[in-house]
């Protein structure tokens, strides 16, 4: 799965840098043309990286500071750029994680994106949602047990498709094998319910163990689901 990022930057030369370092590591843009659809991007989308023109973008500094409040975007690696008008301490009070300062160069650029793709890659890791054929045995806080199919899987929970319908915050125990045997048992609660998407489960507590096997396990698969897109990507170029 390609690390994703979204760029808020008119600067043709800014723009043109940005996305040539991007491009070369294998990084998906998306290019915001106003501060409100910035905003709502990251407030709507998952990314793992933004960059920001907060001097020369009018805006600018507000996606900045929308970016940590997004549900799904607020963990993601923010490049301030800024000329002049932003000191490099106000843009880290934004939310900046790296500043950079006009002009941009390839060089400097693509040695701030190696120091954050760790990172990047490290957070996408976090929220890999691994499609697993597997079922779960679901104990509910009156004792009674539900078999039930394990529709994705992350490091912080799954999604699960039960035979009834439960309340959000509901106290779970949950125990699964992973392909290859491991077994996983966790604390856990229901963070949501759709119809015909099954249930959000989110792991409260697990053995630490348990949790260094299921980490193991999910950074290989992505891993490997990664090394195939880009390969794939390289061919097509």
């Amino acid at each position: 799965m390609p690390l994703q990022a979204l760029l808020f930057v008119h600067d043709p030369e800014a723009l043109r840098v940005a996305r040539q370092v991007l491009d070369s590591a294998n990084i998906l843009c998306q290019v915001g043309t106003n501060s409100a659809q910035a905003i709502e991007f990251v407030k709507t989308r998952r990314f793992d990286a933004l960059v920001v023109d907060c001097d020369d973008m009018q805006g600018g500094k507000d996606v900045l500071q929308q970016l940590r409040s997004s549900p799904s975007s607020k963990r993601a690696m923010a490049f301030a750029i800024i000329n002049g008008g932003t000191t490099v301490r106000e843009a880290f009070d934004l939310g900046a994680n790296f500043v950079l300062d006009k002009p941009l160069t390839v060089d400097r650029v693509t040695r701030t994106l190696r120091a954050a793709q760790g990172l990047m890659k490290r957070e996408q890791r976090r929220y890999f949602r691994n499609t697993i054929e597997t079922e779960a045995a679901v104990s509910l806080p009156d004792g009674k047990e539900l078999r039930c199919r394990i529709l994705n899987l992350s490091e912080g929970g799954m999604a699960v498709k039960l035979p009834m319908q439960l309340e959000t915050a509901t106290p779970l125990r949950v125990r699964f094998f992973l392909p290859g045997g491991l077994r996983i048992e966790a604390k856990a609660e229901t963070t949501w319910h759709k119809q015909n998407e099954g249930v959000g489960v989110r792991f409260l507590h697990m053995d630490s163990k348990m949790q260094r096997d299921l980490e193991q396990w999910l950074s290989h698969r992505f891993e490997a689901q990664n090394a195939t897109h880009i390969n794939a990507t390289t061919r097509s170029r």
